[in-house]
């Protein structure tokens, strides 16, 4: 929301950072934009209002410029950035530096590494070898006269290649089936992610743009109960009202001040966690214009709703590829039980200085196998590791019944808030122009003694909390259809780019 924006609530004009009332205004819900409004001329403003003193009399301002100074300085810390951004100007920044997405994106690439792995079991393994040998034999006796007794020492260098062919490996080829699964799975989660992303941005943005608000319409109350209290302060003086009136709005302004100081802190954490996502600060944020289109959720069915995100959940699509593997995983430890037949080509070249018949010797040797390999009992670790796999099966289906179930509520959730927020946001809009009448009607009953400064006190509070509903009530209608978006698996970036349209 820009710093030099002003927003009119219904007789309260209010700067972000700095509110002031003016009660000639005509009550409305515009928004008006006054690009020519300087920093320098609000910062001037804050110099000579007094709601940046603390709770002191109007006869006493000991300390007040440093209080004003203080006051001040929260303003400034946000109001230093040179433009706005919006909504799709968060998303491309968290999209590239998000940590929780780059996590996803990874993993990503280092499952599509599975296949090259899973394949590459049923290719062709060259080896080579090569060692040399110092041998020392001592002969005690002999009864071959070729093989005399005594002492002998020769040294011997083999070179050697072997070439392995798998022929029939039933766990590799369930392998790459598998692989291609996992590859599925892989990219489910990076969208399911990236779905995610856009959701959390969301929430982040229009949160701070809640903080903002709140903070807002607090300083705008925190100065309304200051004219009030100014009022009520020099009607006392001259015996007009009792002094519980004037208690009434000295503690009232003191609560006031806790709540804007709350408010601004709130604000502050707002805007780091959108700062967390996106990994640096972030210029003024773009607010959320008055008029915006506001339609219920089409088809209105929510059985309709129910079943095509039965159909279309990134989350369901993303545990029924996770059954499928597991599934898979299945069938590859029990083919550990199946024999398996290599072709193996073996070439080796053998260098000696001697033997045992003495004489050294040269000469190559080439070999080529059939081999055939049946497992017939490995103490029962085959048997272990199929159980194992058939369990995590059992797992990854309650895990998919689970995800069933929660899109389900997730969808009646988010195609109920819609519908919600679109009634909220016509109750509680005409909630404020009748809490601004009544405050009205109760400042002009205060001033003819009709009311109490404590009725006035409350009406002011009461504005002020219809404003913040109100304000919250567009956030929801807003992140509820993003959300049903979400469930259905049709959310996509265009549409945070349609919201986006609707900022300032």
């Amino acid at each position: 929301m820009k710093l030099i924006t002003k927003t009119m609530f219904l007789g309260h004009i209010f700067f972000v950072g700095f509110p002031c009332f003016a009660a000639v205004e005509t009550p409305t819900f515009s928004n008006l934009q006054d690009e020519d409004v300087k920093k320098s001329e609000i910062i001037s403003t804050l110099d000579r209002h007094p709601v940046f003193a603390a709770l002191e009399s109007p006869a006493d301002s000991e300390g007040k410029d440093e209080k004003i100074v203080e006051r001040k300085t929260v303003f400034t810390q946000h109001d230093t950035y040179p433009f706005s951004v919006g909504l799709m100007d968060v998303y491309q920044k968290a999209h590239k530096h998000d940590p929780v997405f780059q996590s996803a994106a990874f993993q990503r690439s280092a499952v599509d590494e599975g296949r090259t792995q899973a394949i590459a079991e049923l290719l062709p393994k060259l080896i080579g070898s090569a060692d040399y040998t110092k041998t020392y034999q001592d002969i005690e006796s002999s009864d071959n006269n070729v093989v005399a007794a005594g002492d002998i020492d020769y040294n011997s260098t083999t070179f050697g290649l072997t070439l392995t062919q798998p022929i029939f490996h039933w766990d590799s080829i369930v392998g790459v089936g598998q692989s291609k699964a996992e590859i599925l799975a892989a990219e489910v989660k990076y969208l399911v992610a990236e779905n995610d992303l856009m959701i959390r941005v969301a929430e982040l943005y229009f949160e701070a743009l809640a903080a903002l608000d709140q903070l807002g319409f607090a300083m705008a109350e925190q100065l309304a109960v200051e004219k009030h209290f100014e009022l009520a302060s020099g009607r006392f003086d001259m015996g007009l009202v009792p002094i519980t009136d004037l208690h009434d709005a000295k503690a009232r302004l003191a609560s006031i001040i806790s709540k804007t100081i709350e408010a601004e802190n709130y604000l502050d954490d707002a805007l780091q966690a959108l700062q967390e996502v996106v990994g640096e600060p972030l210029e003024e944020l773009k607010s959320l214009q008055e008029k915006i289109t506001l339609v219920g959720p089409t088809p209105k069915s929510l059985d309709l709703w129910t079943e095509k995100a039965m159909k279309q959940n990134l989350g369901i699509k993303l545990q029924e590829y996770s059954v499928e593997v597991a599934s898979l995983e299945v069938d590859k430890q029990g083919a550990k039980h199946y024999p398996t037949v290599d072709l193996i080509g073996r070439y080796e070249n053998q260098d000696t200085d001697g033997s045992l018949y003495g004489g050294g010797a040269a000469g190559d040797t080439t070999d080529i196998l059939v081999v055939l390999n049946v497992p017939f009992y490995e103490g029962g670790a085959v048997n272990s590791r199929v159980r194992e796999a058939k369990h995590i099966l059992s797992s990854a289906r309650q895990g998919l019944i689970k995800q069933q179930r929660a899109v389900i509520r997730q969808t009646r959730s988010a195609h109920l808030g819609v519908n919600s927020a679109l009634k909220m946001i016509e109750a509680l809009q005409q909630s404020v122009i009748s809490t601004r009448l009544a405050l009205d009607a109760k400042q002009e009953g205060f001033l003819s003694g009709i009311y109490t400064s404590l009725n006035v006190l409350d009406a002011e509070r009461d504005l002020s909390l219809a404003n913040i509903d109100y304000a919250k009530a567009r956030y929801d209608y807003l992140l509820n259809n993003l959300k049903l978006k979400q469930a259905v698996g049709s959310l996509t970036a265009e549409d945070l780019n349609q919201l986006n349209q609707w900022l300032q």
